[in-house]
């Protein structure tokens, strides 16, 4: 037989309506080693699994696949007795302080009171008791579950690596490139000039149209130049360019594709040392030398990788709890004898 691990190491932070009020019942629902477990029992702690997904125990009942569903519920509770035995044995001790901490956080999460939701508990028929040793076998099945399967949910990288170059292909590599530029402004029109007249207008527009053909013409020739001479960059810095970076020697930065507009886009298909070709901004005319060129993990790729990794660790230590979950309770006698209508009283 297979025995899942559903509920334990999860710690839920809502209750849902709908639970109905408890019979007692004194039949043997499940023996698990030598604990057993009343209807009683499960009605109380599969009560309160169940009103936190919006269901009661009623639901089993209406369930086509009930016997299945009933057995799962039994088969939770018989794992939470084997962990707490568990924890015993490896000297885990859940104090009523760190049980009280983990409720007051999760009432501070729900925006309530303690009072508001001791409350909510009695009106979903659940005792505060009940839901304070619910909370407690939730942390004590984190804490058994980690010290027995410590070091052990670490993926292979060969793995990570697989899975990240499924989420993000091609951006395993990524390059960084320092720039030097020289930059040749933009000189705007001056907006109140051709006012005055029609003439003087159109004498505006060819004026400003010549300057941008001028500059441009200029821009040209001074990239010809440090193109041929490029190791004579910071010299003609110097001399040809304007704005704060001629005070860093024309140092503009280090990039990453996307980090600059479009425009410079092209700074990152060239060699180290070479001039890249020339860039028109709205701010003018840029002659970016490639200083240095850098390569390394992308940003994308780490963060792929991070997220596969995550990934990963979640799926193998499910896969992990659930194996030792199975080992544990081969290890101990276990049987389920529910197969009936527990809301039922037996006659």
């Amino acid at each position: 037989m297979k025995y899942r691990y559903a509920a334990c190491g999860l710690f839920l932070f809502a209750l849902c309506p709908s639970l109905s009020s408890a019979i007692t019942i004194e039949r043997i629902a499940a023996i698990a080693g030598d604990d057993v477990i009343t209807v009683q029992d499960l009605r109380e702690e599969g009560g309160i699994r169940y009103a936190i997904e919006g269901k009661d125990l009623a639901y089993i009942d209406r369930a086509a696949d009930r016997e299945k569903r009933l057995e799962a519920l039994t088969q939770d509770l018989v794992q939470v007795r084997l962990i707490a035995r568990q924890a015993k044995k490896d000297n885990i001790v859940i104090t009523d302080t760190m049980v009280e901490t983990q409720i007051q956080m999760m009432i501070q999460r729900m925006g309530q009171t303690e009072a508001t939701f001791k409350e909510m508990l009695k009106l979903e028929g659940i005792e505060y008791s009940a839901y304070r040793n619910y909370i407690k076998s939730q942390i004590e099945a984190q804490y058994v579950v980690r010290a027995e399967l410590a070091g052990q949910v670490e993926p292979n990288e060969a793995d990570v690596i697989a899975c990240a170059q499924e989420v993000a292909p091609g951006a395993e590599r990524g390059v960084s490139v320092t720039m030097r530029q020289i930059l040749i402004p933009e000189v705007s029109a001056d907006s109140t000039a051709g006012q005055v007249a029609p003439i003087a207008s159109q004498l505006n527009g060819v004026w400003w149209n010549t300057l941008d053909e001028a500059l441009e013409r200029y821009a040209e020739g001074v990239y010809e130049e440090t193109k041929k001479q490029p190791d004579r960059f910071v010299e003609f810095v110097h001399k040809y360019s304007t704005g704060r970076s001629v005070e860093r020697d024309g140092v503009l930065g280090t990039f990453s594709p996307g980090d600059l507009s479009n425009e410079f886009n092209v700074a990152f298909t060239v060699q180290k040392g070479e001039i890249a070709p020339l860039i028109t901004t709205a701010r003018g005319y840029h002659i970016v030398l490639v200083d240095d060129v850098l390569e390394g993990e992308s940003e994308t790729w780490n963060v792929a990788k991070k997220q596969c990794r995550e990934q990963l660790i979640r799926t193998e230590g499910q896969r992990l709890t659930e194996s030792w979950l199975t080992d544990l309770m081969n290890k101990n006698y276990v049987s389920i004898r529910v197969n009936q209508d527990i809301r039922q009283k037996t006659p």
